[in-house]
């Protein structure tokens, strides 16, 4: 049975301009290149930041040797 891991990556966005303060396609290249696969996003708003935060979710299998040892 595979089994996998995941990745949450939280990029901050501003609420007046909509504008992502960080690179979407870098973190998704950056994760990509790691061998994660990226499966989908939240946006999440948090009422005492003048932003919004939208996390990236990223999965990736565990090698079978990782977990062969009874876990």
């Amino acid at each position: 049975m595979m089994k996998y891991e995941y990745k949450v990556v939280t990029l901050k966005r501003s609420m007046w301009s909509g504008k992502v303060r960080a690179d979407y396609l870098e973190a998704l290249n950056e994760y990509g290149k790691e061998g994660w696969q990226f499966k989908m996003f939240a946006d999440k708003y948090v009422v005492s930041e003048p932003y919004k935060r939208v996390e990236l979710i990223f999965e990736r299998a565990i090698p079978s040797t990782k977990f062969s040892h009874g876990l």
